[in-house]
């Protein structure tokens, strides 16, 4: 059904996936979501009597949300269902280079940033054969960050990416950039001359002074033999049909706040922007109020200081007629109502309450009861629970995907690890070996897998204290890498001590039975 694509096609599908976005306002609802949110409120208002003040709440809530759930680090641990050991250390070691070198942590914050302001976040994970891996051949998983607005499902009424038909990634590139890549791919000379700047994006484009750009269609598909990927533009082919032994979709994707029938979810922004303007107009309608009313105003009468009043210090003023009959008074208006302020200050507090940050979770209390506090603070959060298990799942879904690649591409590497008796020992694996393999995995995700190795080296510490252990090895086997700085050495050098005082018991058992 989806073989032989042409540029033609891919382009409808894409039309198709942009008029969805447009019918549900995506595009808008991002544009503005994001202006709210980087400080622009008043973007595209006319204002005279007014000095427009902004005081941004959102961007303090949106902090808050993606600080509480990226405080967490990321551990993954893959173990095939028939419990091979090795396989395991092996996968755990390449896990840990992967994540690293991918920086697929680091851009969990801006993913998280993304679906709290835009409503989805979205990472395109590829195999990049020219990256340093640390091993003797090059190539490595990349990750790439991809806007909802960037990204078009098969069938949009679905959500979940492994059940789409196809999915096509939009991405601006330039021209030049274009061509040289079908250069690399050897395409026929009349795709490279099709490749020109279209009108797609032309606002960004004229906004960052650069006309020569176009818009690159990724679409991938499922079959029996793999996983299909087309790359074109509007009129050329820049990468033909190419087949990868891949299980699953490239892509992983989460939503903040999940929509029925849609596979768009719902920024806490969006509800918030009418608050938001409400709290600007009245806090800058305060303002300018106070500026005019504040201060007294003197009046004076015009026929006896035709030339006006002066207040200046020291400055003669000029009047006709007697100067002791001068008219001259001060006016003071009424004062603003306090009222004002009390519906301001209760409206962001309401605002921030309802999206989730409360005073307790700002740290905004005086310290005079921390055991209720921490209550508070834990009640408060318990609401970002359901956003903390979709980020996790959303965590284990690019896991399999690196999986996914890693037995596709990485064929055989070296690593090293630790034998039975502490040594370290260099083995190589063949990744082919795991491909379409069933995996179990654990993923440890944040303060959770930091204080699993805290409480497993404390509850070590009480057996140790207790008496159930009594050998300092067996002590030292039950505590996590991370809790002691060369635990290996420390490892070798007890056994060969226990090793040494063996040897030293039998002998000296020998020696005994001769005398005897």
């Amino acid at each position: 059904m989806n073989g032989g694509m042409t540029p033609a096609a891919v382009w409808r599908e894409y039309g198709h996936g942009q008029d969805y976005k447009h019918r549900i306002g995506l595009y808008e609802q991002v544009r503005r979501n994001e202006d709210f949110f980087l400080g622009r409120q008043w973007e595209g208002l006319r204002v005279k009597s007014l000095d427009p003040l902004i005081f941004n709440v959102l961007r303090r809530c949106v902090n808050l949300f993606v600080s509480m759930l990226v405080s967490d680090d990321v551990a993954v641990e893959a173990r095939p269902f028939d419990g091979d050991e090795r396989t395991a250390r092996v996968l755990g070691k390449a896990f840990e280079g992967a994540i690293e070198r991918s920086r697929v942590k680091v851009l969990g914050r801006q993913l998280l940033r993304n679906a709290c302001v835009d409503g989805d976040g979205c990472y395109y994970i590829h195999f990049d054969p020219h990256m340093e891996s640390g091993q003797a051949v090059r190539g490595d998983i990349a990750v790439e960050l991809i806007d909802n607005t960037d990204i078009y499902f098969g069938n949009p009424a679905c959500d979940e990416v492994q059940r789409q038909p196809y999915l096509i990634l939009a991405m601006r590139r330039q021209v030049e950039d274009v061509k040289c890549e079908a250069l690399r791919r050897k395409r026929p000379a009349e795709d490279i001359n099709a490749i020109v700047p279209d009108g797609e994006g032309a606002g960004q484009d004229e906004a960052d002074g650069d006309g020569r750009r176009c818009t690159v269609l990724l679409r991938m598909w499922k079959a029996a033999d793999g996983m299909h990927f087309l790359k074109t533009t509007r009129g050329a082919v820049v990468m033909p049909e190419t087949v990868l032994p891949y299980r699953l979709y490239p892509v992983a994707y989460m939503s903040w706040n999940r929509v029925k029938n849609s596979c768009h979810g719902v920024s806490p922004v969006t509800e918030a922007i009418p608050n938001q303007v409400a709290i600007n107009k009245l806090y800058s309608m305060y303002v300018q109020c106070v500026k005019q009313v504040a201060f007294p105003k003197i009046i004076y009468d015009m026929t006896r200081f035709p030339d006006g009043y002066s207040n200046d210090v020291g400055k003669a003023v000029g009047m006709r007629g007697n100067p002791n009959e001068a008219v001259l008074a001060a006016f003071r208006a009424p004062d603003i109502s306090g009222q004002v302020m009390g519906v301001l200050k209760q409206m962001m507090r309401d605002t921030m309450e309802l999206m989730g940050a409360s005073d307790a979770a700002l740290g905004n209390v005086a310290p005079t009861n921390t055991s209720a506090i921490v209550a508070v603070q834990k009640a408060t959060a318990a609401p970002m629970e359901l956003t903390r298990m979709e980020f996790y799942r959303f965590i284990e879904d690019w896991a399999r995907i690196f999986l996914d690649l890693m037995g596709a591409h990485y064929g055989v590497r070296s690593y090293v690890l630790t034998d039975g008796d502490g040594a370290e020992v260099r083995t190589e694996f063949d990744f082919s070996t795991i491909a379409g393999r069933d995996m179990m995995l654990n993923v440890d995700v944040g303060a959770a897998s930091y204080w699993s190795e805290t409480m497993q080296t404390v509850t070590n510490d009480h057996l140790l204290e207790s008496g159930v252990i009594t050998d300092p090895l067996l002590y030292l086997e039950n505590i996590p890498d991370s809790q002691v700085r060369g635990k290996r050495g420390l490892l070798r050098a007890l056994r060969g001590q226990k090793n040494s005082n063996t040897e030293k018991e039998k002998a000296y058992d020998g020696n005994t039975g001769t005398n005897l």
